[in-house]
């Protein structure tokens, strides 16, 4: 014998209660299934944002250092050419060069050709170097070498000063040379008309060496 059926009502308040909890149970899936997508994401952002903030930070602290050495510009091996005012040709070279503010460029281990009708030019070396861009003219320190392939002689001083208009080479500091006439040695010089003329001053000496005859310091005259 079969039990009779609970009246209408409960049967549609029991109903509620399923489709109620029903959709609470999607609801809470529903959350689980976004924080599952959500919590990886906002860890990812969060990882980016301090990531950024770490770029950011560099970044700040490379434009005051950069505000800090007043804006220096460097440049790698560069290389300048220009004419003096007869239109002969120069190039003047370094290793490094570093400009600031000023008129000045500072140049590490420069180098300067200066180049002649003859085709036989005059190189400058030395350890450092400044071109001012107003005067046009370059300044030398620390082991200056001239080399002359025009007379062939290749001094030894401890600075330079050229003209680049002019083409002159002068300098206060004590000087030595060596070429096929001898050697010489003054305590200032100049160079003149790209090395065709040359002034000596100050405690000149002098060993003459003449072509055919033994030097002066193998029984020569002196």
């Amino acid at each position: 014998m079969t039990e009779p059926l609970p009246p209408l009502d409960d049967r549609q308040e029991d109903a509620e209660r399923v489709h109620r909890a029903m959709h609470a149970w999607r609801r809470r899936s529903q959350l689980i299934h976004f924080f599952r997508k959500a919590l990886p994401a906002g860890i990812a952002a969060t990882l980016i944002a301090l990531l950024g903030w770490v770029g950011i930070k560099q970044v700040l602290l490379s434009l005051e250092s950069l505000r800090v050495r007043d804006n220096v510009v460097r440049m790698v091996n560069p290389r300048f050419y220009g004419q003096d005012d007869k239109g002969r040709a120069y190039v003047l070279g370094a290793r490094e060069a570093q400009r600031g503010g000023g008129e000045q460029i500072r140049l590490d281990d420069p180098m300067l050709r200066l180049g002649n009708m003859a085709g036989k030019p005059t190189e400058l070396t030395a350890q450092k170097g400044y071109y001012d861009e107003k005067n046009r003219s370059v300044r030398l320190t620390g082991d200056v070498q001239v080399k002359d392939a025009g007379s062939g002689f290749h001094f030894k001083t401890g600075e330079a000063k050229i003209d680049t208009r002019s083409g002159v080479i002068s300098g206060n500091a004590p000087i030595q040379g060596q070429g096929p006439l001898g050697q010489i040695s003054a305590s200032s010089y100049a160079i003149y008309d790209q090395g065709a003329r040359v002034v000596f001053k100050g405690g000149v000496r002098a060993r003459l060496e003449q072509r055919g005859r033994p030097a002066a310091g193998n029984g020569g005259p002196r």
